[in-house]
Formats: C-alpha cells, sequence, structure tokens
C-alpha cells in the first residue's frame, strides 16, 4: 500500500467520525472512540510504513539468518542423509548422517553407486552395502538426494520370506527293484535303513517327517531349513546312495520340494510334481521351486546315469490312456523336433500306425528344407510306399487342417520351442508328448499325456513297445514302419552300444519278427564320403580342456549338419582317456549347435541344461542364437568347469 492511498482512506475515516458526533447521540463517548482508532490507524500506518522503509541489508540478513537456522536443521536434525550435487554431478553439500555415509564407505557410495544413479536419470533405486542395505531418491530440479537406510525393512521382510512354508516329498527310485529278490528280513533291514538315516537327516534340519508307504515320505518345513539343505547342495542324496552301497544296496532317492506365499494346498501340489519331474529325469535328484508360476525349477544331483523304472504295469497303463486319447481325437497329428533324426521319424511314423490301428485319420509333419542326409535317404524310401507318403504333410498344409478337436503327439522332444514349427504347435489345444529325454524346465502346460521314461534307449523303444501292447492279428505292425522305428533305436544306441536295457533288446527282437530289414537301416544310416571328411575335419581341430576332455570346433563360415556333429562327438568319445567329448558347429540356420558326449563319468546333461539344452547324462545337445562360435566356446569352456566344481563338492 503506498503513503498516497494510505493518507486518503485516513481523511475518509476522520469524514465519517465528524459526521457520526455532529448525527448521533452521546457524542463526548464517540469522540473518545474516535481519538482511540485513530492513534491505532496512526500506529499501524508507522509500522507499516518503517517495513517498507527496510533496507535491503535488513532483508538479507534476516533471509540469511532463515537460511542458517534450516540448514542447521537440515544438518544436524534431518532423519535422513542429504547430498546436494552441482551441475558436474560433484558433491556441493552433505549433512552430517551423509558425512557419516561418505566416512563409512567413500567412493564406494557416491563415485559407484548414486553418481551412476544421477547420469542413468533414476529418480529411485536401492544400494547394497556390505552391512547395509540403502534406498536413495533424488529431486533432479533441486539436484538433492535423499538417503535412507532400510536394512531393517529388508532384515524383516527376509525373516519373514524365510518362514514360509516348505513340503516335500522322498521317493525310493529303485525300491521294487532292490528288494524282489530279499526275503522278509532283508527287507525289514533295508526300511529301517532308510527310515534312520531319513530320521537323521530330519533332525538335523528340523523338519517334520511322516513315511506314507514303503517307498515314499512326506515332510514339511520352513523355508530357512531348506535354504540350509541348498547351501549343502542337498547332500541327502549323494550320502544315503554311498552308505546303501556300503551295505550292498544299488539305493538312490529324488525329491521335490516347493515353498512359498501360497496356500498349503497349492504348495502341495506343486512339491508333487517337482518329484514328478525328478523321477522323469532319471531320479537320484532334488527338485527345488517356489510356488509362483513365474519361478524356475532348481535341480541338484542327478550324478549317476537314469534308473531303470519302467515296468510293463506301466507301459499297459500308458498304451490304455493313449488309446482312449486317441479314440477322442478328431485328427491326430504328429511332429518332431526341428531337423529330426532317425528316431523322431520312426517314433511319429510308430505313432501314426497306433492311431491306425483307432482308424484314425493321422499325419506327420514334416519340413522337407530343415533335414539331415539320413533323413533325407529315408523320405526317398517314404516316398515309394504309396500308405506311408500320403501321411506326410508340409507345415503349411498341417496349419490349414488344424481344427478345435485336433491332437498334437509331440515325439522324442518335450520343449515346445524345438518343434518344427512353433506356430503350429501354438495352434493345438490338445498334447500328448512321448520322449526319453531327461524333462527341462521348458514344457507344455497342460498336455493330454505325458509318457518321459529317461532309462529308455529311445522314443522309438517306447512307441514300438505301445504298439506291441495293441496289436493282434487285425492290426500288425507293417514291414516299412518296423524298419523305421528299429533304425531309430540303432541312432540312438550307437548300434546297440549305448544306453541299452534288456527291455531294448526285447523290442527290437519284436520288431526284426515283424520283418524289420536291417539292410535298408544300414543304408539309411551310412555315411558318404563328404560326412567322413567332415568328421575327420572336426577330429582334426579338437584339443583337450582338461585331460579328459576334448572340444571340437568347427569353421565359423562352413554349415554342419546335426548327424556330422553327433558322430564327431561319438568318434571322439571312442578315443582312449576321453571321459566327455563337445562338438560346437553352426548350423544352416545359423544357430551355433553343441553335441555333448559322456562315457558316464561327467554328466553332460547338466552342462548343456545350464546353456538352454538338455538330453541324457551321457548324450545332450543345445542351440544357441546370437553368438559366435567363439562365445560359444568360452560359455561351455565355463560351464564345464563349474559342473567339474559341482560334482567335485559332492564327490
Amino acid at each position: 500500500m503506498n503513503q498516497k492511498r494510505f493518507v486518503q482512506i485516513l481523511v475518509l475515516m476522520t469524514l465519517i467520525q465528524v459526521l457520526c458526533i455532529l448525527l448521533i447521540p452521546w457524542r463526548w463517548l464517540l469522540v473518545l472512540l474516535a481519538v482511540i482508532a485513530a492513534f491505532c490507524i496512526y500506529g499501524l500506518y508507522r509500522e507499516v510504513r518503517r517495513f517498507l522503509q527496510m533496507s535491503e541489508k535488513e532483508r538479507i540478513n534476516q533471509a540469511a539468518d532463515l537460511a542458517e537456522t534450516n540448514s542447521e536443521y537440515l544438518s544436524k536434525l534431518a532423519p535422513y542423509p542429504l547430498y546436494m550435487y552441482d551441475e558436474q554431478n560433484h558433491i556441493r553439500w552433505l549433512n552430517d548422517k551423509a558425512i557419516a555415509l561418505q566416512e563409512k564407505y567413500g567412493d564406494q557410495l557416491w563415485a559407484e553407486q548414486l553418481q551412476p544413479a544421477i547420469k542413468a536419470q533414476r529418480e529411485t533405486g536401492s544400494i547394497t552395502m556390505k552391512d547395509s542395505n540403502l534406498r536413495y531418491r533424488i529431486d533432479f530440479d533441486k539436484r538433492i538426494i535423499f538417503v535412507e537406510n532400510i536394512s531393517q525393512e529388508v532384515a524383516a521382510i527376509q525373516r519373514q520370506r524365510e518362514q514360509q512354508a516348505a513340503i516335500g516329498f522322498i521317493s525310493i527310485d529303485n525300491y521294487d527293484d532292490v528288494i524282489d529278490q530279499m526275503d522278509d528280513k532283508e527287507v525289514s533291514y533295508l526300511n529301517s535303513f532308510v527310515t534312520t538315516f531319513i530320521s537323521d537327516w530330519g533332525d538335523e534340519y528340523r523338519i517334520y517327517y511322516k513315511r506314507l508307504n514303503a517307498e515314499r515320505y512326506f515332510f514339511t518345513s520352513r523355508l530357512e531349513d531348506i535354504i540350509r539343505m541348498e547351501q549343502d547342495n542337498f547332500s541327502i542324496v549323494e550320502r544315503l546312495r554311498k552308505a546303501a552301497e556300503d551295505q550292498n544296496f544299488a539305493l538312490t532317492i529324488s525329491m521335490g520340494i516347493a515353498y512359498g506365499d501360497d496356500t498349503l494346498e497349492r504348495i502341495g501340489d506343486t512339491a508333487q510334481n517337482n518329484l514328478d519331474i525328478a523321477l522323469v529325469r532319471g531320479g537320484d535328484q532334488v527338485v527345488l521351486k517356489d510356488v509362483d508360476e513365474a519361478a524356475k525349477p532348481k535341480f541338484y544331483g542327478g550324478t549317476t546315469t537314469s534308473t531303470a523304472k519302467r515296468t510293463r504295469v506301466r507301459s499297459r497303463a500308458m498304451s490304455t490312456a493313449l488309446k482312449k486319447i486317441f479314440q477322442e481325437a478328431d485328427q491326430i497329428f504328429v511332429m518332431g523336433h526341428r531337423f529330426p533324426d532317425m528316431d523322431a521319424i520312426g517314433s511319429a511314423f510308430g505313432v501314426s500306425c497306433l492311431a491306425d490301428f483307432q482308424g484314425k485319420e493321422s499325419y506327420v509333419v514334416i519340413n522337407e528344407r530343415e533335414l539331415i542326409p539320413d533323413v533325407e535317404r529315408c523320405l526317398t524310401e517314404i516316398h515309394q510306399h504309396p500308405e506311408m507318403e500320403k501321411k506326410l504333410i508340409t507345415v503349411e498344409n498341417a496349419m490349414a487342417l488344424v481344427k478345435p478337436g485336433s491332437l498334437l503327439v509331440m515325439v522324442d522332444y518335450h520343449k515346445p520351442s524345438m518343434s518344427i514349427s512353433q506356430d503350429l504347435y501354438d495352434k493345438f489345444e490338445q498334447v500328448a508328448i512321448i520322449d526319453h529325454h531327461r524333462r527341462g524346465e521348458e514344457f507344455p502346460s497342460k498336455p493330454l499325456l505325458t509318457y518321459i521314461e529317461s532309462s529308455a534307449s529311445s522314443a522309438s523303444e517306447l512307441v514300438a513297445e505301445l504298439i506291441q501292447y495293441e496289436s493282434h492279428a487285425n492290426k500288425q505292425l507293417d514291414k516299412f514302419t518296423a524298419t523305421l522305428l528299429l533304425a531309430g533305436i540303432f541312432v540312438d544306441t550307437k548300434n546297440f552300444v549305448v544306453r541299452t536295457s534288456p527291455r531294448t533288446f526285447d523290442i527290437s527282437s519284436y520288431l526284426k519278427s515283424n520283418g524289420a530289414n536291417t539292410d535298408l537301416i544300414q543304408y539309411l544310416l551310412s555315411s558318404d564320403l563328404t560326412s567322413f571328411l567332415e568328421i575327420s575335419e572336426l577330429v582334426a581341430k579338437s584339443e583337450f580342456i582338461t585331460p579328459n576332455i576334448v572340444i571340437a570346433c568347427g569353421d565359423p563360415g562352413k554349415v554342419y549338419d546335426n548327424v556330422t556333429a553327433a558322430k564327431t562327438a561319438d568318434t571322439l568319445l571312442s578315443m582312449n582317456g576321453v571321459e566327455a567329448s563337445f562338438v560346437l558347429t553352426t548350423r544352416e540356420d545359423q544357430l551355433v549347435a553343441i553335441s555333448a558326449r559322456s562315457s558316464g563319468k561327467i554328466n553332460v546333461q547338466l552342462v548343456m541344461e545350464a546353456l538352454g539344452g538338455g538330453g541324457h547324462f551321457t548324450n545332450a545337445a543345445t542351440q544357441i542364437k546370437d553368438k559366435t562360435l567363439h562365445e560359444v566356446k568360452e560359455m561351455l569352456y565355463n560351464e564345464v568347469q563349474n559342473v567339474l566344481k559341482q560334482e567335485g563338492a559332492q564327490s
């Protein structure tokens, strides 16, 4: 308010007072009130005038005093450490708590954590130091960083997580086989031995357990107890196996464990599913997984080859189940993995034969642009058999024929990403699986039937056994399909050298008795001169990465087929002193492929799983995209070292 305006208001008020004195009674009282009001107004006027006339210096001093007071509060009384920085992202000012942090952590906090956060424009974030957990918030407009110590909060969350419920199942993998030749006294001693061992283990980790039947146990605990088991790599699996060997028992166990923030019913179902995974992967291992669907399972153990647990009762049950599924399906499509081998082709036509037994229309999906030499020769033979040729169908034609009631049977693989066509796989709502590879993390969500037997030599062996149970006088296996199935067994057993069992020879005998042509098999599986020279070239490039592990790497610009790589790995493994071999090549689709073989002392499946693949204990593979041969070789070397360390720690 300026002075002139104030004087005008004062004159107006004086005029009003004079009029009141002249027109209203009790004039002396009004005069007194008017005088008091005038003095008050005049005093207010002087105060306002003094403030308006205050010097610039006084206002600066007052502002400085206020800033000093606020600074003192921020420096000493503010609850959080505060950082102020300049345009060059250098510290301009710290309060006492921030000074204490800097003295404690130095550049480890500012230069390695906060400065990069400023440059990356991250408004909030968490920092884990050696003895504390911090959370920061950055005000980029004012260039201020607020830091909060959340160690107690993190500890509380961790403690709450460790108290989550965990449920587990323990299964004796080969109990029936072990007690088959025992008398009652020996069986009683075996049961006591296992129960005592598990009881001592339960006391060690403070878990509650209950024996469900002769070969299965149930237990429950807290997650913190499971974490301690995990830190010990679930050594009970290895310890029990060695203790059983000392007692002349060929005994192994498998465990499925689940935990999480969910209902006990859901945790229990997940634990049961984890046990099933452990068993189909060959047993002698532990599968641990959070109940959260997004969580990935963890695998421990699996350092021995698969124990044969396939019984004729189970095989007949699978035959009956598959028969029922076929009867309810409108159409049946059979598909193997990309670049199929003879096992995939043989088992596919075997499943088609099973469909014929039920009077169902079936198709075998093939991509003739992705074939290996063996299968090319096989397709040439198939084209000479019209009744077989009409079953072949391209991916494009299959896409057009699929309808809601159609069934897809996956043979010789169970990972959807390995399908001949991912788009075709996605069109099916009903899926069945017949495979002999150890089950991996990737798996169809809700298959109608899962027949995975890692102890089987091949998918062809499994399918041929199903055919044997369903065939009769009016439904006989034809000679050419029998030949394809036997060829699949030949390929996966390396001419009956590896992964064979008495069942393998029984099924092979059945196929031979049904007219399987071994001369044709020899022709289909023969190597041409070019392939032989490529194998020799890869062998010449091999090098030892340990005294007993060899790696062969193809030329970066050269494309190799899967058969050449696989035969090279087999050739290297046959050399004296070689216990594991790995062959790296570039495929036609520009993926880097690894074929891995082992004599049984090194688990190549674990190595390939770590690189996104899978397979068996002694025979595995993977394909890696967007990497060079040199980069994949480095990745392979690191994973081999990791597996050797794990196996060394368990031995």
